[in-house]
């Protein structure tokens, strides 16, 4: 009975301990599917927006709003609509400056900080000793930022006027040029650093001068906290200069980016702006790809290289301004006044629209139209035009103007 007992014992012992192993087993191979889940979900989560998503209020949006505008006779009207404008200053009047801050806009002067091109009118005064080298390809002078004089030079015959002008803002540029000709750590971090320095002189002198940055995300560690946004372009759609095309970025570029970038937003809590480029008349293609961008939680603007064109932000523009067409050898220099013009003019008043006048005997318009008028009206013949005029109307409607003939 005893022997029977210690048998029965020992079967049960075994049982269990058999059982427990197993269990023990499932358990592991669980925690390790676990494990390589996490991890997977880890490589795909970068691709991804993030996952708490903060809904931003109607007035945060247009503030974080921001358009990038390099051409001359800028859109003021269209352009007012941003809460943010980024411009190449030697291409604006005082005129158009005054009025974009007289609406409450944020205005951002352009200015490279390592490069120096000929084209700047204050090219000739830089001195030999401030140069690194010449960057061929854009056929330009790479500073040294540490050189003596350089920064003074920057902060009094550049910022200074800048900020005399009205300029409350700074769009900073090949900061990070100077990696062309430093190669040893240890001269990369004296440039580095003064930059770091040319910041604070600037932000000593003028403390309610904003900054946004080109990139530059080698140098964003000693500068990030004096930024409010980063730039970035070609994320999803690019231009290829050489071949003359536009694009789409490959996929292995577009992951290494939004890394990039989704951390340098985590890290240093600033707006990541995106510059891509679609055509001029593509405005289908132009929306989903600032959708795209929108979705990555960045500020989209998608435009043309030359970016001198209204391009697809983060908001949705109210055009209300026509152009007229008119000939002041037919019509005078007053067309309102005559009664070819009134039926027009009044529609246009009963519906809450504008409508400019310009003189064709001036020249044609410069610049593109396309977003910056609702459309174009003119009562002038067009196989009488000059050949001038003929190609101009062309290539407003291949940009997707609307052109109407009137009456």
């Amino acid at each position: 009975m005893n022997g029977f007992l210690i048998k029965s014992l020992v079967g049960i012992t075994i049982i269990w301990l058999v059982s427990l192993l197993y269990t023990l087993q499932i358990s592991d191979k669980k925690e390790d599917v676990e494990i390589e889940s996490n991890k997977k979900a880890n490589t795909e989560v970068i691709n991804k927006p993030p996952s708490r998503t903060i809904k931003l209020t109607t007035d945060e949006i247009k503030a974080k709003s921001t358009a990038v505008f390099y051409g001359t006779h800028l859109p003021v009207a269209i352009l007012s609509q941003y809460g943010r404008i980024i411009v190449e200053p030697d291409n604006v009047k005082e005129e158009e400056l005054q009025e974009l801050r007289a609406n409450k806009s944020n205005v951002f002067a352009y200015i490279s900080i390592g490069e120096v091109n000929p084209s700047r009118t204050w090219f000739k005064k830089i001195k030999p000793a401030w140069v690194l080298g010449d960057n061929k390809i854009w056929d330009s002078k790479v500073m040294d930022l540490s050189a003596v004089g350089w920064q003074d030079f920057l902060l009094n015959e550049v910022i200074t006027p800048l900020w005399e002008r009205g300029y409350r803002g700074l769009f900073l540029d090949t900061m990070d040029s100077f990696y062309l000709f430093t190669k040893e750590k240890q001269q990369q971090e004296k440039q580095a650093n003064a930059l770091s320095t040319l910041i604070k002189k600037i932000k000593q002198r003028y403390p309610k001068m904003r900054f946004i940055s080109n990139r530059g995300f080698e140098v964003l560690p000693h500068i990030g906290k004096q930024l409010e946004a980063v730039v970035a372009e070609s994320l999803y759609a690019s231009w290829d200069n050489g071949k003359k095309i536009y694009k789409e970025t490959s996929a292995n570029d577009q992951e290494w980016l939004l890394n990039k970038l989704h951390n340098i937003k985590k890290d240093l809590s600033v707006d990541i702006i995106i510059i891509d480029y679609a055509k001029a008349a593509d405005r289908i293609k132009a929306k989903k790809i600032a959708k795209k961008i929108s979705e990555q939680g960045f500020i989209p603007w998608v435009s043309i290289p030359s970016l001198d064109l209204v391009g697809v932000g983060s908001i949705e523009l109210e055009v209300n301004t026509h152009l007229l067409l008119i000939d002041s050898k037919i019509d005078g220099h007053t067309p309102f006044r005559l009664e070819k013009y009134q039926k027009l003019l009044n529609k246009f008043k009963e519906q809450g629209q504008k409508l400019k006048v310009h003189d064709i005997r001036l020249g044609m318009p410069i610049g593109h139209m396309i977003r910056r008028y609702a459309s174009i009206i003119s009562t002038l013949p067009f196989n009488e035009q000059s050949e001038a005029y003929k190609r101009w109307i062309l290539i407003q409607k291949q940009e997707g103007v609307i052109i109407d003939q009137y009456p």
